[in-house]
């Protein structure tokens, strides 16, 4: 027996945490000879990674050469490295026997959610390394999935009512069959995963032409930049769709639709700068025969803490998959050399409790499930978020700012539902888009999509994050297309088919 046999212990059975959270763990194995090294370290680093490789074509002499390019991005959010024992010079002994290091990290506040991605992926990982000279090192790691909240009610645009209005009139060798007039209405722009889009639809058929259907669908789409041999690739999919029809000639329907949104990861990329993920409601009007297609779509935001005062019975289907609750693991304190950012004074402010003390009060009013929460929560032992109203005064944990246009809002008829410009607290710079075709600047993102950590299940005694998140004070969700999109620009219309 050995560290190969030894084990990494988090205090998290899910191995998921909350930006700004700490992480705390314990390195656990038996040794039943004597180990000579330099030292035992463990490490904790946070990381974007962008690749794909494409094949091309040179002329040589008079052959023609085929070689491989290599697209890549890579950046680091956080990488720190402790010493368990010794450090890096040096020489010492471990006598035989068991041995239980402990350890801590702190997430950065303000760092994106774990994503997996086609062409490349958010991670965080916890690895620890037995320093040996002139050998090889042994190592071992643990990956941890990490969530970046993002609160509905910080962007005034999830409020923001949706409208979608066709008017399509159809001829046949020159000859008219018609038109058709159809409306689509949605409350909101903003959405949880679990919540139902309510949306009515009336198309008035005026013509000869029969409406074989009306398609609503939720869309995604990534973005993935690399500037390394600079290009773009971009992924999408469709992950809801309801049909509604026909609409015979001269026919009039209405109806009442409603759409829930699908188990998607709602996670928070604003602060990664080579992948944009972000969703869109589209609909499309199909007549039949050799009639082309209509189509329109606006921008949606999937959150993971939703609008006040809306659905709030809502039981969130990812409550499994959330931070679970903190258990201690061994008897002895774990050490920790990170200073909380939030005044030891003012609770009111601290998104965790002081030194996250790993046993729980009991809470009688904790239901196992419970819905995504209200203003304020009745659950107030051990809040993974402060329970204040968004509409705090000073000091706000977000920027006040909607990711769109305010004026003119985005409905039917603008060029494009995207900020020209952003406040000083945003990441980078948004040059104005302009009514051109080219993306020149950065679009605006948000979104989720990430990989699954498969874990405990027993969420009974964690409620779901408040309705404000000061840990992302630096962070909007909608971010924008990083600038180096360089030659390669992509066309405004081809990310909204």
């Amino acid at each position: 027996m050995g560290f190969d046999d030894g084990k990494i212990v988090l205090d998290s059975p899910n191995r998921t945490y909350y930006t700004g959270q700490t992480v705390r763990g314990n390195l656990i194995f038996d040794q039943n000879k004597v180990k000579t090294f330099r030292g035992i370290y463990v490490k904790f680093v946070g990381f974007c990674n962008v690749h794909w490789t494409t094949t091309e074509t040179r002329r040589v002499g008079d052959k023609d050469e085929t070689y491989t390019v290599v697209h890549s991005s890579y950046e680091e959010y956080c990488n720190v490295k402790k010493y368990l024992v010794g450090d890096e010079d040096g020489d010492n002994h471990l006598q035989p026997g068991h041995y239980d290091y402990s350890f801590s990290f702190k997430i950065p506040d303000n760092g994106p959610s774990s994503f997996e991605g086609e062409y490349g992926h958010v991670r965080y990982e916890i690895k620890v390394v037995v320093d040996k000279a002139f050998k090889f090192d042994q190592k071992k790691k643990v990956w941890l999935r990490v969530i970046a909240p993002l609160d509905l009610n910080m962007y005034p645009y999830c409020k923001e009512p949706l409208e979608m209005e066709f008017n399509d009139t159809y001829s046949c060798c020159c000859f008219s069959s018609g038109s058709t007039d159809t409306v689509v209405n949605a409350p909101l722009s903003g959405y949880c995963p679990g919540q139902k889009i309510s949306m009515e639809i009336t198309s008035a058929n005026k013509g000869n032409v029969e409406i074989e259907h009306i398609k609503l669908r939720i869309k995604q789409t990534i973005v993935f930049e690399a500037i390394i041999e600079p290009d773009t690739r971009v992924t999408k999919d469709v992950v809801a769709e309801i049909k509604k029809g026909p609409i015979p000639s001269n026919t009039t329907r209405n109806w009442t639709v409603e759409m829930e949104v699908p188990d998607l990861d709602g996670y928070n990329l604003s602060a990664c700068s080579y992948i944009s993920v972000y969703y869109k409601l589209q609909v499309v009007v199909s007549p039949e025969a050799c009639h082309s297609d209509s189509h329109q779509s606006r921008p949606i935001i999937i959150g993971t803490i939703p609008l006040v005062g809306f659905q709030d019975d809502v039981v969130n289907p990812l409550q499994d998959q959330m931070p679970q609750q903190v258990a201690p693991i061994t008897e002895q304190p774990l050490s920790s050399s990170v200073t909380s950012p939030y005044s030891p004074n003012d609770a009111s402010k601290l998104p965790y409790p002081s030194a996250n003390p790993p046993n729980p009060v009991n809470t009688p009013g904790t239901v196992t499930n419970p819905p995504y929460p209200v203003n304020s929560p009745g659950i107030i032992t051990n809040p993974p978020y402060p329970v204040n109203t968004p509409s705090v005064g000073a000091n706000r944990p977000h920027p006040n700012v909607t990711p769109y246009h305010d004026h003119p809002p985005p409905y039917p008829g603008n060029s494009s539902p995207y900020l020209a410009q952003t406040s000083s607290n945003q990441m980078g710079s948004l040059p104005s888009l302009g009514t051109g075709n080219v993306l020149s600047g950065r679009l605006m993102k948000t979104g989720n999509v990430g990989f699954i950590v498969q874990g405990g299940s027993n969420m009974s005694n964690m409620p779901y994050p408040g309705t404000t998140t000061p840990l992302l004070a630096s962070v909007n969700i909608l971010d924008c297309f990083s600038s180096h999109l360089g030659a390669h620009s992509i066309s405004m219309s081809n990310l909204y088919k």
